[in-house]
């Protein structure tokens, strides 16, 4: 009898042991940091920031909007984000500094406007006026400037370009008076064409450009990236959140009164109004990197050409995009 006491008082000790030691061996969520801009790319990522569903259950993905591109820029640079929608430029950047990040698609194509109250209907109707504009030398002057130069503008002789020290500005300074003619970028353009009903968009860029290049779907203003090392240690993963952010892009276009009450909850600067009036002109997505990898080396060429400082001095080589 004493023996098989001894057995069985073994067993429950052998038996605390191992869920002692399934315990111990349980793992935490790993945490994955999401970074992203404001306007349009903000849009892109609404539904997952705001609704948060499980991807996968062993990953826990923290959302957060960063409301200057220095801070964005400084996630990246330091490699802080493991997940990231970002100025294409700056993605190209990255990747030329030896920073381990791939581009995985387009979140938002090119949203520039030119704005004015005047009846213009040509590139030729711009001759001896002045624009306002901001970000001078940066991706979205750069683009401007190109559009211009491509339809017989000459930049230096035709019209005069004042630039403001914010894009936050030209809004204010077009709305106040001071001048009747201006480059924006969504979601700002809508407040302007809904705030003064005289102004019409005289030309989109995007469309411009796509007639200047013949890329479809115009210039990839914003881009998904994700860290390397995420990549190859957990791809389930990152294809599971590729196809989530997919729904996100498509929903956001279905979905204006919805997604302007996401867009409010985030306080991210965009009222419901701005986005259920100007859904069709935030060109959210599509994000297929292999149909669009010709017209990242479009965009990136021209860069190169005007301003190499801002992609790294170099095109991206094929390691840049993800598989």
């Amino acid at each position: 009898m004493k023996k098989i006491f001894v057995l069985l008082l073994s067993l429950m000790i052998f038996t605390a042991g191992c869920n002692n030691t399934t315990v111990d061996q349980q793992v935490e969520p790993q945490t994955v940091k999401l970074y992203f801009p404001g306007g349009a790319p903000a849009l892109s990522v609404a539904k997952l920031a705001v609704e948060k569903p499980v991807i996968d259950e062993n990953i826990n993905i923290e959302y957060e909007f960063l409301s200057t591109p220095d801070l964005l820029a400084s996630k990246i640079l330091k490699e802080e984000a493991d997940i990231a929608i970002v100025p294409s430029n700056l993605a190209a950047q990255a990747y030329n500094k030896g920073i381990p990040y791939n581009l995985v698609g387009t979140s938002v194509w090119g949203t520039l406007h030119l704005i004015s109250t005047e009846d213009l209907d040509s590139f030729d109707d711009l001759k001896g006026k002045e624009i306002y504009s901001f970000g001078k030398d940066l991706t979205p002057d750069l683009v401007s400037k190109y559009v211009l130069s491509q339809n017989g503008i000459n930049l230096d002789e035709d019209v005069s370009i004042v630039y403001l020290s914010a894009a936050s500005e030209v809004g204010p300074a077009f709305l106040g008076g001071k001048t009747n003619l201006a480059v924006f970028s969504e979601p700002v353009s809508t407040n302007v064409l809904m705030k003064n009903s005289d102004a019409r968009i005289v030309f989109d860029f995007n469309e411009e450009w796509s007639n200047i290049t013949g890329a479809e779907n115009g210039y990839p203003q914003a881009s998904l990236i994700i860290k390397s090392d995420l990549i190859e240690n957990n791809r389930e993963f990152v294809d599971k959140f590729i196809n989530a952010y997919v729904e996100s892009q498509e929903w956001s276009k279905s979905n204006p009164e919805k997604l302007g009450e996401y867009a409010e909850d985030m306080e991210i600067g965009i009222k419901k109004e701005m986005v259920v009036n100007g859904i069709a002109r935030m060109n959210i997505g599509p994000l297929n990197i292999q149909n669009g990898k010709e017209a990242y080396e479009t965009y990136y060429n021209m860069l190169l050409e005007n301003a190499p400082q801002v992609i790294g001095g170099k095109i991206p080589d094929e390691g840049f995009y993800l598989e």
